[in-house]
């Protein structure tokens, strides 16, 4: 390969959206419509054995249904990539793939069974955000545009997990006979005399 195929086959890759994912369906209507957005142009999709795992190596394959397949890897990390878990046995070890083999600098997670785990584990590798599908194709196109413009877009339930904090123990009889009672409108001062106000 000559220096500038090289050079050529590294720009047109470097601004790519990956979409990876088994339900060819909802690939090829968020391609199209990924298409119009303002993310990284062009708008590839592959299913996840394209990202081959420790037990298999990748083949590729040119099909006439998705004239993708047989892309290589790129070389380097990629922009943008939008991951869909929902059919996957072990979604923690299809992000570590994608987190390994294509670097993204910024990525989407989707899935039909988003969790606590699962969110913890996609924004520990650096996912800019989760969505739960079924969804509509506008909802999923603007949480990818909005992850490609550097925001976050995770679950409501996910960011009120991560400010809970442990429930402490009920008190026991011998820490109510122990704390002194002290009229309303009491504040205690660091010396520990109160004062009233």
């Amino acid at each position: 390969m000559l220096r500038d195929d090289a050079d050529e086959m590294l720009i047109s890759t470097s601004m790519t959206t990956y979409l990876i994912a088994r339900n060819e369906m909802m690939c090829r209507i968020l391609a199209r419509r990924m298409e119009l957005q303002d993310v990284p142009q062009p708008v590839r999709w592959h299913c996840p054995e394209w990202l081959p795992n420790g037990a298999t190596a990748r083949v590729s394959q040119h099909t006439i249904d998705n004239p993708d397949e047989a892309e290589p890897l790129p070389p380097g990390g990629v922009d943008l990539v939008v991951v869909d878990c929902s059919a996957e046995d072990d979604p923690h070890e299809l992000l570590d793939r994608v987190h390994a083999q294509l670097a993204p600098r910024r990525w989407l997670v989707l899935s039909d069974a988003l969790d606590a785990a699962l969110i913890g584990h996609a924004a520990k590798l650096g996912a800019g955000g989760c969505q739960a599908v079924p969804a509509p194709v506008d909802l999923v196109c603007a949480a990818a545009a909005l992850v490609w413009a550097g925001g976050q877009c995770f679950p409501r339930e996910a960011l009120a997990m991560s400010h809970v904090r442990p429930v402490p123990p009920p008190a026991t009889l011998a820490d109510i006979s122990s704390t002194p009672v002290l009229p309303p409108h009491t504040r205690v001062y660091p010396e520990g005399s109160p004062a009233i106000g």
